[in-house]
């Protein structure tokens, strides 16, 4: 399996590098916008924070154990942290992206239950608030707390997996469908019957289309990609739970849980088609202005 982990290496080192950048500049733009900034915005924002947290403190151990099929450093307090910052941070990035999903048939339709200050408290800072720090709380719980005990493997990426996952059947169980399935399923029917709604409109000829058309652009491109990279281990996952299959764990183990992380490595750059005026925001370039010449 050397050639897989060597592909995987220039796979996550080719996204990271450049991904990275694009963060910075996605933060430099929101930087320049602060006061202009909407409530559709937060959630770019939070996506983008997280991703950049992701290829700034994840992505170069994996990238490390890809190029050395090796854990550095090897100690089991790196091992249990690892755990549980990989486990948390993508557990934020599904959350967050899932309420987010929900929260965008609220500012499309029902932009009125966003006008008072405490609306805004009840119906958006809070959900997004609760999405981001359960996953982290949650994993803190059962990876860090757990009193079973963990057996850790330096030559598996992430030093294998916490030991809650083999001795408690129950809460392995609850864990993927609660914390994998449920926002996965949210942000997919979420996102559809957003579409499916905004076309409805359309047709009806109602006037606010063009707002609600652009609102949901927003959303649908970095949906589309967690759908993409989240269905086949979601799926795979759901399979495993009810048969036994080696070759399926084989598949899940080596490909599926990778996918996951062209997310982070991805996302940032679908977010910039979402923010408009990026280009004259960051660089400051204007379209060009053509001028008669005249004698």
């Amino acid at each position: 399996m050397s050639w897989l982990l060597q592909v995987k290496f220039w796979l996550l080192l080719t996204l990271a590098i450049p991904s990275t950048i694009c963060s910075i500049l996605v933060f430099i733009y929101f930087f320049r916008r602060w006061n202009r900034l909407t409530l559709d915005h937060h959630l770019t924002l939070i996506l983008v924070t997280v991703c950049f947290i992701q290829l700034t403190t994840n992505f170069p151990f994996i990238i490390i154990y890809n190029h050395f099929n090796w854990v550095v450093p090897t100690t089991d307090s790196f091992c249990l942290w690892w755990n549980w910052w990989e486990y948390g941070l993508n557990g934020v990035l599904l959350f967050a992206m899932a309420w987010g999903s929900i929260e965008r048939h609220l500012l499309v339709f029902h932009r009125g239950m966003m006008i008072t200050r405490k609306q805004r408290i009840l119906f958006h800072l809070l959900p997004i608030s609760l999405a981001c720090l359960y996953p982290l709380l949650l994993y803190f719980i059962v990876v860090i707390l757990n009193p079973c005990q963990n057996y850790w493997h330096y030559n598996e990426v992430f030093c294998g997996i916490p030991c809650y996952l083999i001795d408690y059947p129950i809460l392995a169980t609850y864990d993927f469908i609660a914390d994998i399935v449920f926002p996965v399923l949210v942000i997919a029917s979420a996102n559809v019957s957003l579409i499916i709604r905004v076309v409805l409109q359309k047709r009806q000829h109602n006037v606010a289309w063009r707002r609600q058309r652009k609102l949901t652009r927003q959303l649908i491109g970095i949906a589309i990609i967690y759908i993409l990279f989240w269905f086949p281990l979601t799926l795979g996952g759901l399979v495993l739970t009810f048969t036994s299959s080696s070759d399926l764990l084989s598949i899940q183990v080596n490909y599926f849980f990778f996918f996951v992380h062209f997310i982070p490595g991805l996302l940032p750059f679908t977010s910039i088609t979402s923010l408009s005026d990026f280009k004259k925001t960051v660089f400051g370039k204007q379209g060009t202005i053509v001028t008669p010449f005249t004698l």
